[in-house]
């Protein structure tokens, strides 16, 4: 299994802030194929090499643009989502820092193809030097007339704003990301309507993660015929697999869609668990994801592959953990950070949160009871069907996939508690 580094290749070629180092390697040339078709066709472009986001919902990217590019409300925002708070997850830093004029493109061409005047890039608050880094990339673009008035000499033009995050887990989510730029609450929100319809101040909004916009020019520059050719015939392209957890190696690696195993990823550039004893379970898709058993380990890595096994790829964030330790422990750290980052708007995730921490509370110390597991399913299922926004309905799947897959753990630790 190798790499295709189609979105990471150019990373430490050149200086992050060097514009022509970029522009010399086949930067911009999606840019310029953009302004050449117009916007209609970049966003059929897009919707022909069947890109979905990467920021763990997986929409399809043309179609989001297709929706708000027909909306007829002015004016039309774009926003670039490096938030970045899911645990497990730290890909978007790679792009933000190894090649960000590549995701500067991205914002350009995707800003352009809906007809967006301003765009923003917000950026989780504690990647300060991401920040100063993108701060004074917008001021050399400008200087290099990319931003602003006229894009690379056409009639388009597009500002870009750097914000700095407030390092919270639910802006991640893109109406509470939009809650927060407008300097209100950071809170999910219902939907429709979809910010599509009416996002930022009210107006057509569309909200794309760093990944998939580093996404847009690479298929402009190679067009989509080409581009479904990596991947699979559902999921094409790359994905950036952030392994971590229990490995000997953690790191970012970009692999074409359905290439390999999680198995392969793990020994292959993992290097197998720290200990060398066999993996117990893995999270695919960040701390949100369901669980899969170490024997589940030699599926793809698609998302349909994952899902058929009982989970989601989600971010592509993979949490290995190794045999020897309790599901109740890796379940308890979890809560432990959702319990703290939940919004609070709607009442599933606010007290269900807090009641699961509870249970797993008294089950790790020794004082759980048979009755308390039931709880945790009936809460955990409850706050799956009826939460308001993507925290609350995942938050619970790690504790129900791990009732389901590692009982022992459970009755080991209630076998424990005094009589």
């Amino acid at each position: 299994m190798k790499e295709n580094k189609i979105l990471t290749g150019r990373g430490g070629k050149y200086e992050p802030l060097d514009v022509k180092g970029y522009e010399a390697d086949g930067g911009f040339a999606g840019l310029k194929g953009a302004l050449a078709i117009g916007p209609e066709s970049v966003i059929e472009e897009i919707k022909r090499s069947g890109l979905s986001g990467r920021g763990g919902a997986g929409f399809p990217t043309g179609a989001k643009w297709e929706m708000a590019a027909r909306e007829k409300q002015e004016p039309k925002y774009f926003i670039c989502n490096a938030e970045e708070g899911e645990l497990g997850t730290f890909k978007d830093k790679v792009l933000l820092d190894g090649d960000p004029w590549l995701v500067l493109e991205g914002i350009l061409i995707a800003s352009y193809a809906i007809g967006a005047g301003q765009s923003y890039i917000y950026i989780n608050g504690e990647y300060e030097e991401t920040v100063k880094l993108w701060e004074k990339l917008v001021v050399e673009a400008r200087k290099a007339k990319l931003p602003g008035d006229g894009i690379s000499g056409s009639k388009s033009s597009v500002d870009l704003q750097v914000i700095k995050g407030k390092g919270l887990y639910i802006t991640g989510e893109e109406c509470a990301l939009i809650s927060s730029l407008e300097t209100r609450r950071a809170t999910g929100q219902l939907k429709p309507p979809y910010p599509t319809q009416r996002g930022l101040f009210g107006r057509p909004t569309v909200v794309n993660n760093v990944e998939t916009i580093a996404n847009i020019p690479v298929i402009l520059s190679m067009g989509a015929e080409e581009y479904r050719k990596l991947g699979t015939a559902k999921e094409p392209g790359t994905r950036l697999f952030c392994l971590s957890g229990d490995v000997k190696k953690n790191g970012v690696y970009e692999l074409e869609t359905g290439s390999g195993t999680l198995r392969e990823l793990i020994e292959e550039f993992g290097g197998g668990t720290k200990s060398g004893r066999g993996v117990k379970a893995v999270q695919p898709g960040g701390g949100t994801s369901a669980f899969l058993s170490g024997r589940s380990v030699d599926c793809k890595l698609s998302d349909e592959a994952i899902r058929q096994a009982g989970s989601g790829l989600g971010t592509a964030g993979v949490i290995v953990y190794e045999e020897g330790k309790s599901a109740v422990g890796i379940v308890k750290g979890l809560l432990d950070f959702y319990g703290r980052e939940s919004c609070g708007r709607c009442a599933p995730c606010r007290i269900g949160v807090v009641r699961m921490k509870e249970i797993i509370e008294r089950l790790f110390h020794g004082k759980g009871t048979t009755e308390d597991l039931e709880h945790l399913r009936e809460i955990g299922k409850a706050c799956v069907s009826v939460s308001t926004c993507g925290m609350g309905q995942a938050f619970p799947l790690p504790v129900l996939s791990a009732l389901e897959l590692f009982p022992e753990d459970f009755e080991a630790v209630i076998a424990q508690a005094p009589a």
